[in-house]
């Protein structure tokens, strides 16, 4: 108790001097006149954390934690977790499968943090590991379902944690083996400006987890009732199958966007699909429109009607929807309760009827929003454009043109002044990897105005969703706003990448292009809402702070830049693959792409990304003795590109056992898959197998037991 006591004094007297000498430092800067004012500080964020505008300020003034995401991802842990989100002071169940006796659990919130992007808030050292059943299959839909997992650990959320989005992480104990799934804590009750909605419902999509997603490219070769290798169902009940550098999960184009969000201090809570599905189902309170803006980010591809009506109410309440998404809102889904568990609204039903399949037995049209023999109702009705192709190697940069850039949502940019006829390119590989274009169908709404149209080139969609009858060609990806009769301002990017000019790109840490930044910052002042800890480089309305100017190197005539020209294209081919080349007359980058029918170009087999006249690529993994088709393409560093006319190439018929190979191959295929989804069948085969190596070997055990039998 004494040395207790002497502590007390010791650090009564030191921050007694301490008060004093600041004190005193104080007066003689004020007698200097040299106090800086809270514009002036030399810390700008130490003086926002003094006095935190809202939650997410308060919270990015708490340290960040270094070495967030330096851990080894792997299979031998899983975790998901029992919703999506939860609100402050709910609970969450985790369920966790691991060989390991035990394992520990850390709790991030992602954010800004100094840059450092999350900070641990909670960890959980040595919980059991335990080993859980194999999920529940049904194969004619398939279903992959692991709520027969038994609760790991359940996670109590404090009322004071700010709203968020949450990464939980399992690490075996004592090693650096670790894998997560990603949550979002809601505050229904705090009224913030922005509602940031992370689109849960396309990760569950492309999530293989036991081998079945909604997509035939990752799902095995058995089929389902939709006559493809796809699940029609799937359920939020399983683990991510698969890293944070999956494009098609949070941290590829999500990540930047509420890491610059909470850098600037906006006053933001967090929701994902889930909620927005609940708000708008019928008597439900519409959380959507507590706010004054709503904002999808990244690949938001996969809506309810629920969905589809909370965001039409909002907006035509007069809440304004920023659409920082691409692919958005193209298929239409449903959802069932758990076979097992009977939990609501936890499998996700897609049968895509339009690309194969019959309909949907439900009679609800689970195909694509813009199917006229499904919903009929085209996605650009709401938000303005809608899904026309995409090129996941070739990404490119945002195209404003002369003709648009007088929008007042350019202003502070500079680039009013530039000439007539006349364009810049900026934000390198922000148009990516899908995007989106006005639709001339009827349906747009009134007043969309084209701020801007970037030329490109990829797979192009040539109807409702019937995959086969795309092909590769040349586009244009538009960016549009317009304003609705509420007052509502509905902006769409046209990209999923439009996050990637802010400051990173996934978990890449990227110089921010001032442009891109720029015109963020005037939309979201547009739709009423400031930022609290700008950036010193993001020019405020009503700031003395002057323009950006005018990059004359990078302004460009329309037509100036003259397209590449190809030349001498040699091909040569074996039994599974074959060999483009062909030279140019200026440096360019190249990408070949191939299929199997001159209107269905589709797979691009090979991205050069070095600028150079001569290229050579390689289609490979084909079928021997089947004709293809291809193209190739070739953009100069001016981003002018050149489309080859279409190609044909016939690989060799190959060696007698591969023919044989490749005849057999599928029909084994289909029999390991009917015998895997017929039990009973399979043990009939089983029997009938058993009974004909009987038959089989008996005559030949006879005689021999007759050669011995004879004597000598």
């Amino acid at each position: 108790m004494a040395i207790q006591r002497r502590k007390i004094r010791f650090g009564f007297c030191v921050g007694v001097f301490v008060l004093l000498s600041a004190a005193v430092t104080s007066f003689t800067a004020f007698a200097r006149g040299s106090v800086p004012t809270v514009e002036q500080a030399a810390d700008p964020a130490a003086s926002a954390c003094s006095s935190p505008a809202n939650a997410t300020v308060a919270e990015n003034c708490l340290p960040g934690t270094e070495g967030w995401q330096n851990i080894e991802y792997s299979a031998a842990i899983d975790i998901f977790a029992s919703d999506d989100s939860v609100n402050a002071g709910g609970t969450l169940d985790l369920f966790v499968d691991t060989e390991s006796p035990s394992f520990d659990l850390k709790i991030y919130r992602i954010g800004y943090y100094g840059g450092i992007g999350a900070r641990l808030i909670q960890e959980v050292p040595n919980l059991t590991g335990q080993q859980q059943p194999s999920c529940i299959h049904v194969e004619d839909v398939g279903l992959r379902s692991c709520s027969n997992w038994q609760v790991s650990y359940t996670l109590t959320i404090p009322a004071d944690w700010v709203s968020g989005i949450y990464a939980a992480q399992t690490i075996v104990s004592g090693t650096n083996t670790a894998n997560e799934t990603v949550f979002a804590v809601r505050q229904d009750d705090r009224k913030s400006d922005m509602l940031y909605q992370m689109s849960t419902t396309t990760f569950q999509a492309y999530n293989n987890y036991d081998g079945k997603s909604v997509y035939n490219s990752n799902s095995g070769t058995c089929d389902t009732v939709a006559n493809a290798p796809r699940a029609v169902k799937v359920s939020f009940n399983r683990p991510y199958n698969a890293t944070p550098q999956d494009p098609n999960y949070f941290y590829r184009a999500e990540y930047p966007m509420v890491r610059w969000l909470e850098q600037q201090g906006y006053d933001i809570t967090y929701s994902t699909n889930m909620d927005t599905h609940r708000s708008g189902l019928p008597g439900a309170h519409n959380a959507l429109l507590d706010h004054k803006i709503f904002l999808p980010s990244g690949h938001d591809e996969y809506w309810s009607q629920p969905m589809r009506d909370a965001i039409t109410a909002a907006r035509d309440a007069g809440v304004n929807v920023g659409f920082f998404t691409s692919n958005t809102g193209y298929w239409r889904i449903r959802f069932e309760p758990d076979p097992v568990t009977n939990e609501p609204d936890s499998v996700m039903v897609t049968y895509k009827s339009t690309e194969s399949g019959s309909p949907d037995p439900s009679g609800e049209p689970t195909g694509t929003w813009r199917d006229p023999q499904g919903a009929n109702n085209p996605e650009n009705a709401l938000i303005g454009v809608m899904y026309i192709g995409d090129n996941d190697r070739m990404y490119f940069p945002l195209r404003l043109s002369s003709e648009t850039i007088s929008d007042p949502l350019f202003r502070h940019t500079g680039l009013q002044d530039m000439p007539p006829n006349s364009y810049i390119d900026v934000g390198n590989q922000v148009i990516g990897w899908e995007w989106d274009a006005v639709a001339d169908n009827g349906v747009s709404p009134d007043g969309l105005t084209v701020l801007a149209k970037t030329p490109l080139y990829g797979f192009l969609l040539q109807d409702a969703g019937r995959s086969a009858n795309g092909n590769m060609g040349s586009a244009s990806a538009y960016t549009t706003r317009y304003t609705a009769p509420s007052g509502a301002i509905v902006f769409a990017s046209g990209t999923i990448q439009w996050s990637w000019g802010l400051g990173a790109q996934g978990l890449e840490i990227t110089p921010v292009d001032p442009y891109i930044q720029q015109i963020t910052y005037n939309l979201f002042a547009d739709m009423g809402v400031q930022p609290t800890t700008p950036v010193a480089d993001l020019i405020l309305d009503g700031s003395d702070t002057p323009d950006l100017a005018l990059p004359t190197g990078q302004i460009k005539t329309e037509g100036e830049a003259a397209p590449p020209i190809i030349s001498d294209v040699q091909s040569t081919a074996d039994d599974t693959s074959f060999t483009v080349s062909w030279k140019t007359d200026l440096p360019t980058t190249g990408q070949l792409w191939w299929g199997t029918s001159p209107d269905h170009i589709i797979n691009p087999a090979y991205l050069n990304t070095e600028h150079t006249t001569d290229h050579r690529y390689t289609a490979t993994n084909l079928i021997a003795g089947r004709t293809y088709y291809f193209k190739f393409v070739t953009i100069t560093e001016e981003w002018v590109h050149t489309v080859s006319d279409t190609g044909t190439i016939t690989t060799s018929t190959g060696s007698i056992p591969q023919r044989v190979r490749a005849a057999v191959e599928p029909i084994a295929r289909q029999g390991a898959c009917w015998v895997r989804a017929n039990r009973t069948g399979a043990v009939i085969m089983g029997v009938l197998g058993v009974a004909i190596v009987v038959l089989l070997v008996t005559p030949f055990v006879v005689m021999r037991r007759r050669r011995r039998m004879q004597p000598a």
